[in-house]
């Protein structure tokens, strides 16, 4: 299979972008939208992540794509006309503010110059003044030169460049935040979700299930339950009960890494395809609402289903189940 980072270099413009938007929405928690202009006219944007609903007139950060064919690599010049757009169209009122972080999305990287430009950030401000005839004057805008006023001259001289930063291929896949981009746009497969902790305290979110839960050991055990705690500490059902409660956490990790790393229904497609997977044992004749319980886990458990081509362990289908119950789709004490 080709690596991760050779198929970022392969994508096309559109792609790239796609993958940076992706990449944004989960590197930053901060970010309050992400939004992708990437078209003609997008005054030196391509992805935005404001950090607050003042947008443009607050914090943002800027991500510029920049695809390059094979052999190629960003260069200097480049460059430079990139950060002259944001500084003219900051000064001709497009934004209020100049971006917080500037980050370059070159997958196939840069070249010698420009890296070392970059690791020397104090002196990007003085190498952009000067290349501005060169690099900026007539290529920011098809129509006019676009000259290098005071007020420009100002705003270049006032910008911390330290800001300025580079993502490359490699870096982008050794980036945990990464991972849904290269699920979604790639194809890649997720890999493994990380195993569920079982708290001791029970959680609210739990109530639906467990409340049905200890009505069936009521029922089971001939007598009432009055408290989950009652449950716990009864030698035949409290075992029983712990485990219902492993697995339906197990099933909230699986849930969870599955919500941020694939696509949007892919958690909701899973969970339907356990619905159908338990549905015919679930309304087959028991001798008991435990039996019928015990005999779903059975069924469920032995059963293949997943995402993606990743299928899932047997305690998360089986804790699929009780989040089942949860939505109301099932009861275990009907």
């Amino acid at each position: 299979m080709t690596k991760p980072a050779t198929r970022i270099v392969e994508l096309e413009d559109n792609e790239l972008e796609e993958f940076v938007e992706i990449y944004a929405e989960r590197k930053s928690k901060d970010y309050v939208e992400v939004e992708r202009v990437g078209a003609a006219n997008d005054k030196g944007r391509d992805v935005i992540g404001f950090l607050s609903r003042a947008r443009h007139e607050g914090e943002w950060d800027l991500y510029q794509c920049k695809r390059k064919t094979r052999g190629s690599k960003l260069r200097i010049g480049e460059a430079m006309t990139e950060l002259g757009k944001v500084f003219h169209h900051h000064a001709a009122g497009a934004y209020a503010t100049l971006p917080r972080r500037y980050i370059f999305v070159s997958p196939r990287g840069i070249d010698g110059s420009l890296t070392t430009l970059l690791q020397n950030p104090s002196r990007i401000g003085k190498a952009l003044l000067e290349a501005w005839d060169k690099h900026c004057r007539t290529r920011i805008t098809a129509r006019n030169p676009v000259e290098l006023t005071s007020e420009i001259r100002a705003s270049i001289e006032g910008y911390d460049f330290t800001a300025v930063e580079c993502l490359t291929a490699p870096k982008l896949v050794k980036d945990p935040a990464a991972l849904p981009a290269l699920v979604q746009v790639l194809g890649l497969p997720p890999g493994e979700a990380p195993e569920g902790e079982t708290p001791d305290e029970v959680s609210d979110t739990e109530l639906t299930y467990l409340t049905q839960l200890q009505e069936v050991y009521a029922g089971s055990a001939g007598s009432d339950f009055a408290t989950l705690e009652d449950v716990f500490t009864d030698p035949k059902f409290g075992e029983h009960l712990r485990i219902q409660r492993q697995r339906y956490y197990q099933a909230c990790a699986f849930r969870d890494f599955h919500r941020d790393n694939t696509a949007a229904r892919s958690v909701d497609v899973f969970k339907n395809d356990i619905y159908h997977l338990l549905i015919d044992v679930y309304n087959e004749a028991h001798p008991s609402p435990l039996a019928r319980i015990d005999a779903v886990m059975k069924h469920t458990g032995a059963a293949p289903a997943g995402i993606l081509g990743t299928l899932a362990r047997p305690p998360v289908k089986q804790g699929t189940c009780h989040h089942l119950v949860s939505d109301g789709r099932i009861r275990w004490n009907p």
